[in-house]
C-alpha cells in the first residue's frame, strides 16, 4: 500500500502536470513527475524503478483536472505490476485509452460549464455586494476542481481500471448541461440588475416599489429569453456577449 505521504505528494504534483509541455510528449513529463513519489515506494529496486519512470514518460494529454483519477489508477496498476514483475504494467495502455475521453469530458464540464457558471455568479455578486464577488468565484470554481483532484485520485488508487465506472457514475456531461442552464438564468438576472443600476446612475433612482413591481417580471422575462436562446443552440459564451456588448457600448458612448 502506498503511504499517505506519497499520495499527498502525488496530489500536490497533479497541480503542476502542465508545467512541462512539449510537442512530443505534451503532459507526459508532468504526469511522470506527479506519479514519481508513488513509483519510488512501489519499486525498491533502482533498475525496476527507472523502467517504471520511463513507462510514464510517454505521450499523455488530457484535461489537467481529470489527470487525478488516471494517476490513481496508474498507481494501482503499478502496484500490481510490482508484484508480478516490472514488465507487466498495464498503466501505459490504460492511460492511452482513457486520456481522449477524459480530455473531452473535462473540457466540457470544467471549462465549458463550471467556469462560465462561477464567473457569471461572481459578476452578479460583485454587482450586488462588491468585493465578495471575486471571492465567491474563487470558492465556487475551486470547490469543483479540488474535489475532482482529491476524490478522483482516491478513487483511482482504490478501483484501478474500474475508476472509469466511478467517473461515469458522476454523470458529468448531464451536470454540465444543467450548469449551463443555470448560467443562462443567472445571466438574465445580471442583465436586469445592470440596467437598473444604469438607470439609477443616470439620475433616476429606482424606488423599491418600482423594483418589486417591474424588476421581478423583467428578471423572469430575461431569464426565460436567455434560457430559450441556449436551448436553441446558442453557446454560453455568445449569451455572455449578448448581455455585455450593449453595456460595453454604453460605457464607450455615454460613459
Amino acid at each position: 500500500m502506498i503511504s499517505r505521504g506519497a499520495l499527498l505528494k502525488v496530489f500536490l504534483g497533479s497541480f503542476f502536470i502542465q508545467s512541462s509541455w512539449s510537442f512530443e510528449k505534451m503532459q507526459g513529463l508532468g504526469f511522470a513527475s506527479a506519479i514519481a513519489p508513488a513509483l519510488k515506494e512501489i519499486f525498491k529496486d533502482k533498475k525496476a524503478r527507472i523502467e517504471a519512470y520511463k513507462r510514464h514518460l510517454d505521450f499523455y494529454n488530457a484535461h489537467p483536472y481529470m489527470a487525478s483519477p488516471v494517476l490513481g489508477a496508474s498507481i494501482n496498476l503499478e502496484e500490481k505490476a510490482g508484484e508480478a514483475g516490472p514488465g507487466a504494467s498495464a498503466a501505459p495502455k490504460f492511460k492511452s485509452m482513457i486520456m481522449g475521453p477524459y480530455g473531452a469530458i473535462g473540457d466540457s464540464f470544467f471549462w465549458g460549464s463550471v467556469r462560465p457558471m462561477a464567473s457569471v455568479i461572481g459578476v452578479l455578486i460583485t454587482l450586488l455586494w462588491g468585493w465578495k464577488g471575486p471571492l465567491a468565484f474563487l470558492l465556487l470554481y475551486n470547490c469543483f476542481h479540488l474535489w475532482m483532484r482529491f476524490y478522483g485520485l482516491k478513487a483511482g488508487v482504490r478501483d484501478g481500471k474500474d475508476v472509469v465506472g466511478y467517473i461515469m457514475s458522476l454523470d458529468l456531461p448531464e451536470w454540465g448541461v444543467r450548469f449551463k442552464y443555470l448560467t443562462a438564468a443567472v445571466l438574465g438576472v445580471v442583465s436586469v440588475v445592470v440596467l437598473w443600476s444604469l438607470f439609477g446612475a443616470a439620475g433616476a433612482p429606482v424606488k423599491k416599489w418600482v423594483w418589486l413591481g417591474a424588476g421581478f417580471p423583467a428578471v423572469m422575462a430575461s431569464v426565460i429569453a436567455l434560457s430559450l436562446l441556449f436551448k436553441r443552440g446558442l453557446s454560453i459564451s455568445k449569451l455572455v456577449y449578448i448581455v455585455t456588448l450593449p453595456l460595453i457600448l454604453y460605457g464607450l458612448l455615454l460613459g
